[in-house]
């Protein structure tokens, strides 16, 4: 019973840093001035939730992680637009998965609340690279010296070196790619977020973990790029490839 209570906390407490992941990758290309013509007075903080149709603030309890979405019948309480299911799902299958790391990682709370925090941190970097083709530095440098400083995942001299094959290979990789199809392909969050990757999972991993990048974003890149799509963004890649190898630790 007491487990049960437990984990059910686990899914609200994830849904709910979920539910702020999506505020986030709204609001923070605005307050960091990513975007062009960014709306100014719109923090990751303030103001309070709008309906993104009509303007109208959104009642409390329709921002209760996936629960609001049914209470508001999926719409909008003024305008009745259509709330994207993306959000409701999202939140359920976040808290689901850290629900998982919780009864994986058994009786290491440690672990598992490390774990779970690095994944959400995770699923933030992917959705903000799939909608902005952006990787925030003031996430994945925090990120990086989390990793160097986090015990239990590498040794010391493995971080290091982990973290500079993550640095290196990603950046001879870029400038390969620019110098053989003659355009600009370097993207430096990308290479962030294999150094922050190094830092945590250490030298040993870093092989798999390039490699099984480069996998995952083969599968839906060409995909994308036969749909004449130009740039795909390969924070997903990274981001999954990181925590698959985390979890294979």
């Amino acid at each position: 019973m007491q487990e049960s209570i437990f984990l059910l906390l686990v899914f609200i407490y994830a849904a709910t840093i979920t539910s702020f992941i999506w505020l986030a990758v709204e609001r923070l290309p605005h307050q960091l001035k990513w975007v062009d013509n960014p709306v100014s007075d719109i923090t990751i903080w303030s103001p309070g939730s709008k309906c993104n149709n009509c303007g109208e603030k959104i009642r409390w309890y329709y921002l209760i992680p996936v629960l609001g979405y049914f209470l508001c019948r999926g719409e909008c309480g003024y305008c009745h637009a259509k709330v994207p299911v993306r959000y409701p799902l999202t939140e359920f299958i976040c808290g689901v998965c850290c629900v998982i790391i919780f009864v994986f990682w058994g009786d290491r709370l440690y672990d598992a609340v490390i774990v779970s925090l690095l994944f959400l941190c995770l699923v933030f970097l992917a959705l903000i690279d799939l909608r902005e083709n952006w990787l925030p530095a003031c996430v994945t440098y925090p990120l990086f010296w989390a990793g160097m400083i986090t015990p239990g995942f590498a040794s010391s001299d493995d971080k290091i070196f982990g973290a500079f094959a993550g640095f290196l290979i990603m950046y001879i990789s870029m400038k390969l790619v620019s110098a053989l199809r003659k355009e600009d392909v370097f993207a430096g969050g990308d290479i962030a977020l294999a150094t922050a990757a190094g830092a945590w999972l250490g030298i040993d991993k870093m092989p798999f973990f390039l490699i099984l990048s480069s996998f995952i974003f083969i599968l839906y890149s060409l995909p994308a790029r036969l749909r004449g799509q130009v740039f795909v963004p390969m924070g997903p890649a990274l981001s999954a490839s990181f925590f698959i190898c985390l979890v294979y630790h």
